[in-house]
């Protein structure tokens, strides 16, 4: 039986450099060279499937040969160009390294390369899938493509440039092609469509466009394929059936749901889908790039790419007040790394709806200040307020040299009598409330976190990157045997590193490489320096001359400047010479 249909990738594979969809920076290289007939012996041309390497291989062996030419394009009506279309030149040889791998092909080739021509004006070999060829293979082409015959030209195409040896990419102009932008690829199709005819909605091309993921040839394909599935009109629905994936709508509602913390109502979602046959693999990968796309509409609500995708609805942006960025990199973390297990995990399922109910416990509760209530926020601050002022009396009197020595007033750790640890304290520490820390503060506390420091900041990455991205703006500037000082220039980052969460990872992380437990407390830059001008350093003040600890009243002073140096660094650490 005679086969009349033509695939619609063949039908419409680029005659022309101008048919050549988004390589611009690639023909307009070739067709300048081919006006000055400054055309190279050998050409590599790399990137994607689906984005013209072949194709644009064959316009160039049809510039080079054209009757009219060379030229910059070719009159694809001469014997030359016609026959190369056609595949049918003798000339023009293409040959699949994936099949045609081996030292012995290879050399057959070297050893026809050096006959001239036969019908045309050069000799064209297209190299397809080089990458494929043997070790072997390369070092018999080597010569050959350093220093071919006048009358040859070499065209490589590869997939994957970076497993060709360097000896090979030297010998060869290189030009990368790009992958196809979602605009392109949707116009394409919407070009063809009108061509022949076809009733599509503009969603459903969305859909294919998506699916094709930067290849123009996997869109044709996929068009033919939902083109035989549907009867008269190529709707979404159809396009979904196809790729086996699931509508934006219904991902969005998913997706609400999620960041809603509803993980009743998302569950009985994913319940529905998989009843209809839905694969939990391909939810989570849908899931993965809207999620992308969202953090992305947070991150930079301008990019291009982003209005191309969610095509400007008003329901994403929705979507996206819902969580900061923060909590959508959390979200996307959950489902990449869900996404990774699925890959060796014999019960997907169970992975997506354990992903899914850790999403929705992701969010945390808003705070007050999300709730609206002006009145309860000035009630607070107003208290705050006078709670500083006693703190300042009270640091007041702590720093004049009464008879007996008031109690600190800012407590920073106690052991209750069944040994549970009393935390205080846990925000920003003011320019008045350092001062009764300082009094406890050492130097030797302090260069012995600082030099663990480091470590402390590689295991918090491990465990968690975006508290690490927090906390690296912080340093460590005070401390005492189980209390650490770190002051922060950025507000921002000072008061998340302050998230319960995320002082409990790293509490946590820090009483396993100390080896005892921690406290972290923060504090502004601009607050530390102002304290510290006014109270000096605390080693000098809270050391005794065998480098116990002492009350500030008690420390001896000196004007000899031995036993100062004694006084400040103990007397193991100070050697007496005449």
């Amino acid at each position: 039986m005679h086969v009349s249909y033509r695939a619609l990738y063949r039908v419409w594979r680029p005659q022309k450099f101008e048919d050549l969809i988004g390589q611009e920076h690639v023909t307009t290289t070739l067709k300048n060279a081919l006006t000055e007939g400054h055309f190279s012996h050998a050409y590599l041309f790399s990137g994607p499937r689906g984005t013209g390497k072949t194709s644009a291989a064959k316009i160039l062996a049809k510039a080079v040969n054209c009757r009219q030419g060379p030229a910059p394009e070719p009159c694809n009506e001469c014997d030359a160009c016609r026959k190369i279309t056609e595949g049918s030149l003798m000339d023009v040889v293409e040959i699949d390294a994936a099949s045609n791998r081996g030292v012995d092909e290879i050399r057959d080739l070297r050893d026809k390369v050096k006959y001239a021509p036969s019908e045309v004006r050069c000799k064209v070999y297209i190299v397809d899938e080089v990458h494929m060829l043997t070790a072997e293979a390369f070092n018999a082409l080597l010569k050959t493509l350093e220093e071919p015959p006048g009358h040859a030209i070499f065209i490589l195409a590869t997939t994957e440039p970076h497993k060709l040896p360097s000896t090979i990419i030297s010998r060869c102009q290189r030009f990368s092609f790009r992958r196809h932008t979602l605009g392109n690829t949707l116009g394409h199709l919407r070009k063809i469509c009108d061509s022949q005819g076809i009733e599509v909605e503009d969603s459903a091309l969305a859909v294919i466009a998506q699916a094709a993921d930067g290849g123009m040839r996997d869109a044709l394909s996929l068009l033919d394929q939902v083109l035989a599935f549907s009867d008269d009109c190529v709707d979404e629905a159809a396009v979904l059936s196809v790729t086996g994936s699931v509508s934006r709508s219904t991902l969005g509602d998913l997706m609400e749901a999620c960041l809603g913390r509803d993980a009743g109502t998302a569950l009985e979602k994913v319940e529905e889908l998989l009843a209809d046959g839905l694969d939990p693999e391909r939810l989570v990968h849908d899931l993965v790039q809207l999620s992308r796309d969202l953090l992305l509409l947070a991150a930079a609500p301008e990019l291009k790419e982003v209005k191309e995708r969610l095509a400007g609805e008003e329901r994403w942006n929705q979507l996206v007040e819902k969580g900061s960025i923060e909590e959508l990199e959390g979200v996307l973390e959950i489902l990449i790394q869900a996404q990774q297990q699925m890959k060796w995990a014999p019960h997907p399922r169970v992975l997506l709806e354990m992903a899914l109910v850790r999403i929705c416990h992701h969010f945390e509760t808003p705070s007050p200040q999300g709730s609206g209530d002006a009145d309860l926020i000035s009630s607070l601050r107003e208290q705050l307020k006078q709670l500083e002022q006693k703190v300042e009396e009270l640091s007041g009197l702590a720093s004049s040299p009464p008879a007996a020595e008031p109690a600190a007033p800012f407590p920073v750790r106690r052991e209750s009598a069944a040994g549970s640890e009393e935390r205080t304290g846990r925000r920003n520490l003011g320019p008045a409330r350092l001062a009764p820390l300082l009094k406890e503060a050492s130097t030797g506390a302090l260069q012995r976190l600082q030099r663990a420091w480091p470590e402390v900041l590689a295991r918090v990455k491990e465990r968690k990157i975006t508290v690490h991205a927090w906390l690296i703006d912080g340093e460590p500037v005070a401390a005492t045997e189980d209390t650490l000082l770190v002051a922060f220039k950025n507000n921002i980052h000072r008061e998340t590193t302050e998230k319960d969460s995320n002082k409990k990872l790293i509490e946590q992380v820090m009483k396993e490489v100390f080896g005892s437990t921690i406290r972290l407390m923060t504090v502004m830059r601009e607050d530390w320096e102002k304290e510290r001008m006014t109270s000096g350093p605390p080693s000098v003040t809270g050391r005794d001359t065998g480098g116990r600890r002492v009350p500030p009243k008690e420390v001896p002073q000196s004007d000899d400047p031995v036993e100062r140096a004694v006084e400040m660094f103990g007397r193991d650490m100070v050697e007496i010479t005449d």
